[in-house]
């Protein structure tokens, strides 16, 4: 897909099944370079919705059981996330290609979840190559 990276997040939006709000991250600095939702989310998410995917991303507790767990050397923070709600699934991926940044996407609890984790990777590959 070619364009800028918040066409991209707008296309992604509605490839995604169920999907309410994508924020593409620095999740070092835990602000959203882009994001973009639909009418349904109250303007709060976009103040929220950065900072908590960053704490998620930067979970130095998780990282370290994990690195405990497989005996490995180093500790990586997680490089997926999923988060469910009442309300809904979100779906924290950090970037293939640009590891400091990620991308969450809030979707709706009856989407089917192994679509749903389909569609978030194929978008976020996507928003990679536009950044």
């Amino acid at each position: 897909m070619s364009g800028s990276i918040q066409e991209t997040i707008v296309a992604a939006l509605t490839d995604v099944p169920g999907c309410l709000a994508i924020a593409f991250i620095d999740i070092s600095a835990g602000v959203a370079l882009h994001i973009s939702t639909t009418k349904q989310l109250p303007p709060q998410v976009q103040d929220h919705l950065p900072a908590a995917a960053a704490g998620l991303f930067n979970h130095e507790t998780l990282a370290l059981f994990d690195a405990q767990i497989s005996g490995a050397a180093n500790v990586t923070p997680p490089r997926e996330l999923i988060a469910n709600t009442e309300a809904t699934t979100h779906v924290f991926l950090r970037g293939q290609i640009y590891p400091d940044y990620g991308a969450v996407f809030v979707c709706s609890t009856d989407t089917n979840f192994g679509y749903l984790l389909y569609k978030a990777r194929a978008a976020l590959a996507q928003i990679e190559a536009a950044f």
